[in-house]
């Protein structure tokens, strides 16, 4: 769109391969967990002094600042001070917790660009610019190749339990092993069962040993060709369970955390659900099971009906579907960047 624009900041590769100078990998900031961001708060701003410091010396003329809250609300408002307009892409989950960021929100940021559907109605009823653009999914979640060619290429047959651990190390050292020991009981009892684990390719092959040997199941990275070739899941929440929204793949939910973390979460959250598919959906159609509830035998229990019965399985697809639709049409990317070009008044 505007290719004499200069772009840098923090970023992954693909920022690096649009032209972006990155100054440092987002994998820096990515901290899941209460005790884990405290560890990591001298890191945090030691970061945010410099950004602010660059961000002025450069006289930059605007912030585009992408998910991270912990880390991008704090920049926001440091920047904002320095009247350089931020626009903000992703929005924070103020509908699950601490919905008081908004106050601050509506302070320091010029225009919030958001993916969920319902979270444009909570900033224009607090007066902030706010853009509804669809999700990244919608255009990103698309197999390369058939379900069939995918289960030929594999050398499985259905039905296929797609196991979705994660991919943080926190996530897959806790809950691995209990999605293999749901794996290991619903085989008992389903001929011919296969299982997938599709696995990080930034954690090492340990990460992985709980899944290694067991008769049944593949270790693939990739999760898109097997999310539409499975026939259900179990997902850690996350953005995982909307990609497998996308591809109407029914799945369960789970989730675990070191206990303080838990205790916190439970006096803070504020929603129903935590797993996003149900959250777009405004209703359970995901199972969720959380925390000390996520044992073997309970994972096994709410995917069971999924692999056995058709009829069910038939109507947690058809749900799902319509969430894909809530989450808008395709051609995402353009939309938020001509939002944000017109956030800072650029034709």
């Amino acid at each position: 769109m505007r290719p004499e624009i200069e772009f840098w900041g923090y970023g992954g590769s693909a920022m690096r391969d649009a032209g972006v100078e990155i100054l440092a990998g987002t994998e820096e900031l990515a901290v899941m967990g209460f005790v884990e961001v405290v560890l990591h708060l001298p890191q945090m701003f030691r970061r945010l002094r410099d950004l602010e410091k660059r961000a002025t010396q450069k006289r930059t003329s605007a912030a585009i600042l992408i998910d991270y809250p912990g880390f991008n609300l704090r920049l926001a408002k440091r920047l904002s001070r320095r009247g350089i307009p931020v626009i903000y892409y992703v929005s924070p989950q103020v509908w699950a917790w601490n919905s008081g960021r908004i106050k601050g929100i509506k302070e320091s940021v010029s225009k919030m660009i958001v993916i969920l559907p319902f979270e444009e109605r909570i900033y224009r009823e607090a007066g902030i610019p706010v853009a509804f653009v669809g999700h990244p999914f919608i255009d990103s979640v698309k197999p390369k190749i058939s379900p069939e060619e995918f289960r030929l290429e594999k050398g499985l047959s259905e039905p296929i339990l797609l196991l979705l651990p994660g991919s943080r190390s926190q996530e897959v050292s806790r809950l691995l092993e209990p999605m293999i020991g749901a794996y290991r009981i619903l085989a008992r009892e389903i001929d011919g069962l296969n299982a997938i684990v599709v696995r990080s390719p930034n954690l090492p092959d340990e990460y992985y040993a709980a899944a290694e040997g067991v008769d049944g199941v593949s270790i693939e990275f990739g999760a898109i060709d097997a999310m539409f070739a499975s026939t259900a899941a179990i997902c850690c929440s996350g953005s995982a369970t909307l990609q497998c929204a996308c591809a109407c793949l029914p799945h369960v939910i789970t989730y675990k955390t070191d206990p303080i973390t838990a205790a916190i979460y439970r006096s803070v959250i504020k929603t129903d659900f935590i797993g996003l598919s149900n959250i777009v959906a405004e209703h359970s159609v995901a199972p969720e099971i959380l925390l000390e509830k996520a044992t073997p035998e309970n994972l096994a229990e709410a995917a069971r009906p999924y692999l056995l019965d058709e009829s069910v399985r038939s109507a947690t697809k058809a749900e799902l579907c319509d969430v894909r639709t809530k989450l808008g049409a395709p051609g995402v990317a353009t939309r938020a960047a001509r939002a944000a070009l017109q956030a800072i008044s650029v034709p």
